[in-house]
């Protein structure tokens, strides 16, 4: 006879002081383990239930999900056994990396978005949930199992995405979170690498327009008189440029107990990364206008005031800079309309157009990898050239 346990691994305690939850099965004194992805602490866990408590902050899907694999394990059992024929745990897990388990789409990226919720990931959670709504309209709101999707399905989600208008890059977007999605399905052993859809499927995208304008077009911006109206939206402006390109989001999350010894210590909001730029008189000047500095819990900017529902608020206040922004561009007739990523792009190509290192731009940028400044840096490498050419050539 099989048997099957829901054990919580102490003997392997992850980063966050977690363990890991497998579920094991027994067969003639043979034992193999399923990895489900997921962890919990030992106040987390019941072991007499085999499941997670209610200190899990994920207690009911987790829960869930365990059931699931349970039964999908038990049926497996079931249907060797029905055949009557020597079987070992080898083929039990065999059988189920190759049937999958049950968990469908749907439900495994409602589980995602409250995991970044409950991180703090509300970019990320609002990324997930687009694209599931879209895939969901796809498949006319019928669910699949993860490990149903195949080739064909993704194909034809780009092609309905398509049809129905999308852009090139938006239909790059719902596909690399598709990709994504089922990236961490095999991370967690729900679906198996070799049935992995995306492996000779290539996600095409366009490069859009250009972002940077250059240092006359800055200090345009700077010297501008502006009404009330628009004066906060120009300050922010110039103060992600004074400040590295800093965010939007992490201008709107800013709190005067990041000012540490007249440097701003922040966490980006995307990445983890931390810094820590010295306060420039500009920036300074801009602080003040908005902030006496007494509330050490205040935020900086008048952005954000829901404590529920800072999220909301940052999303209306970018979108309303976006809104100001153009306005201040039709002002100063500019060719290029500003955006909150604007003085970030500028930033970078004005450091370059300087004789600043690639290297240095990136680390002040926050990225991973010069690759990705050069993404900055591109229209400003095809400018330099054109330049260079018309002095040869005249």
């Amino acid at each position: 006879m099989a048997s099957i346990k829901v054990i919580l691994y102490t003997h392997k305690t992850l980063k966050d002081g977690s363990h890991p939850i497998l579920v094991q099965v027994l067969k003639d004194r043979k034992r193999k383990t399923i990895s489900l992805g997921h962890s919990a602490t030992k106040k987390q866990w019941n072991n007499n239930q085999q499941l997670p408590n209610s200190k899990h902050p994920n207690q009911a899907l987790l829960t869930a999900r365990i059931k699931r694999v349970k039964t999908s394990v038990n049926d497996i059992i079931l249907k060797l056994e029905n055949k009557e024929k020597p079987f070992s745990v080898d083929d039990i897990i065999k059988q189920f990396r190759n049937d999958g388990t049950d968990e469908t789409f749907e439900a495994y990226v409602d589980s995602l978005i409250e995991k970044f919720k409950k991180e703090g990931k509300a970019g990320n959670a609002r990324v997930y949930k687009y694209t599931k709504n879209a895939f969901m309209l796809y498949r006319n709101k019928i669910d699949i199992r993860l490990a149903e999707i195949e080739v064909k399905t993704i194909q034809g989600f780009e092609s309905y995405l398509t049809a129905k208008g999308n852009k090139l890059n938006s239909v790059s977007l719902h596909l690399r979170t598709l990709r994504a999605i089922l990236n961490r399905a095999i991370k967690e052993g729900l679906i198996e690498e070799s049935a992995y859809p995306f492996k000779n499927i290539s996600i095409k995208s366009q490069k859009t327009r250009k972002r940077a304008v250059n240092k006359d077009v800055i200090k345009m911006v700077e010297d501008l008189k502006v009404d009330k109206s628009l004066q906060l939206y120009k300050d922010l402006f110039m103060f992600s440029f004074y400040n590295r390109g800093m965010n939007f989001v992490d201008m709107a999350y800013l709190k005067v107990n990041n000012i540490v010894n007249g440097r701003i210590e922040y966490t980006r909001q995307k990445t983890g990364q931390q810094f820590s730029i010295k306060i420039t008189d500009k920036a300074q000047k801009i602080i003040d206008r908005y902030n006496d500095l007494k509330d050490k819990d205040s935020y900086i900017f008048p952005i954000i005031y829901r404590k529920d529902k800072e999220y909301l608020d940052y999303r209306n206040a970018m979108r309303l800079m976006n809104k100001k922004l153009k306005k201040i561009s039709e002002i100063l007739k500019l060719d290029v309309p500003l955006t909150t990523y604007v003085s970030r792009h500028s930033w970078a190509t004005i450091a370059k157009r300087s004789g600043i290192a690639t290297a240095v731009i990136s680390e002040g940028l926050g990225h991973e990898s010069e690759e990705t400044t050069q993404v900055y840096l591109d229209s400003f490498e095809n400018d330099v050239l054109d330049d260079a050419n018309e002095q040869i050539i005249n």
